[in-house]
C-alpha cells in the first residue's frame, strides 16, 4: 500500500518538475521574446529618431530654400521695376501706376494729375563735362526729387533727362505748387559738375470729359513743351507761368 502511494507520489513530483521546467522553459522563451522585441522597439525608436531629425535637416533646407526663393523674387521685381541709372521707377512702372490710377479715378470720380519734366539744355551738360557727369546729374536729380515729394506720389524715368510724377487726389492747381517747389529746389541745388541746372515742368490733370490716359499724357506733354520754350518754367497744360526766380 506504501509502495502504491509512494509510486503515485514520485509520478506527482515527476509531473510536477516536468511542468516547473516547462514553466521555466516558457520564462525564458518569454523573456528571450521580450528582449527581442525591447531590441527592435530600441531599435525602430532610433530610426524613426533618425528620420525625424533628417526630416527636420531637410525641412529647414526647405525653408531657407523659400527665403531666399523670396529673396531672389523680390530682388527680382526691384530689378524689373527700378531703372539702373536713376534708381528710380523705370518707364513700365511708371505707366503701370499711371493706369492704375487712371482706373481708380474713373471709377471713384476723384481726380489726379501728373507732372512730365525735363532737364533743360541736358545736351550741353553731356557735351561740356561728359557722359560720366550726365548720369551722376540724373541721378543725383532723381533722388533730389524722390526725397521731396510724398510717399503716396510715385516718379519714375520717363526717358532720357524726362521724368514722369504720378499725384493721387492732386487737382492741377496743387500739381502746380509741387512743380514750383520742385522747380526751385533743384535751381537751387548744387550738383557740383555742372553746379547748376534747372527744369521746365507740364502739369495736366484727369479731367470728366472722356479723356483717356494717352490723352491726359498728351496734354501734360504739350504744357511741357509750352515750358521748354521759356525754361525753368511750370506750365499748366493750356496756362504757362514764368519763373520769377
Amino acid at each position: 500500500m506504501e509502495n502504491k502511494s509512494d509510486d503515485a507520489l514520485k509520478r506527482q513530483i515527476t509531473m510536477l518538475t516536468r511542468k516547473l521546467e516547462r514553466c521555466e522553459q516558457s520564462r525564458r522563451l518569454i523573456e528571450a521574446a521580450k528582449d527581442h522585441y525591447d531590441l527592435v522597439y530600441r531599435s525602430s525608436i532610433d530610426k524613426l529618431d533618425a528620420q525625424k531629425s533628417l526630416l527636420d535637416i531637410k525641412n529647414n533646407e526647405l525653408d531657407l530654400a523659400r527665403l531666399e526663393l523670396l529673396a531672389k523674387n523680390k530682388e527680382l521685381q526691384i530689378v524689373s521695376t527700378t531703372d539702373g541709372l536713376t534708381q528710380i521707377y523705370n518707364r513700365r512702372k511708371i505707366i503701370e501706376i499711371f493706369n492704375a490710377e487712371y482706373l481708380r479715378v474713373k471709377r471713384y470720380g476723384t481726380v489726379f494729375s501728373v507732372i512730365i519734366l525735363d532737364v533743360d539744355r541736358f545736351k550741353l551738360v553731356n557735351d561740356n563735362f561728359g557722359h560720366q557727369a550726365g548720369d551722376q546729374v540724373l541721378f543725383d536729380l532723381a533722388q533730389l526729387m524722390k526725397n521731396n515729394i510724398r510717399i503716396t506720389e510715385h516718379i519714375g524715368r520717363w526717358g532720357g533727362e524726362e521724368f514722369f510724377i504720378v499725384l493721387p487726389n492732386t487737382s492741377e492747381k496743387d500739381g502746380y505748387l509741387l512743380a514750383e517747389r520742385l522747380r526751385l529746389k533743384i535751381a537751387a541745388y548744387n550738383f557740383q559738375v555742372p553746379k547748376n541746372i534747372t527744369c521746365s515742368f507740364g502739369i495736366a490733370d484727369y479731367k470728366e470729359d472722356g479723356s483717356n490716359e494717352q490723352q491726359i499724357i498728351k496734354r501734360a506733354d504739350t504744357a511741357l513743351y509750352e515750358a521748354k520754350k521759356h525754361r525753368n518754367c511750370s506750365c499748366i497744360f493750356n496756362k504757362c507761368i514764368l519763373a520769377t526766380t
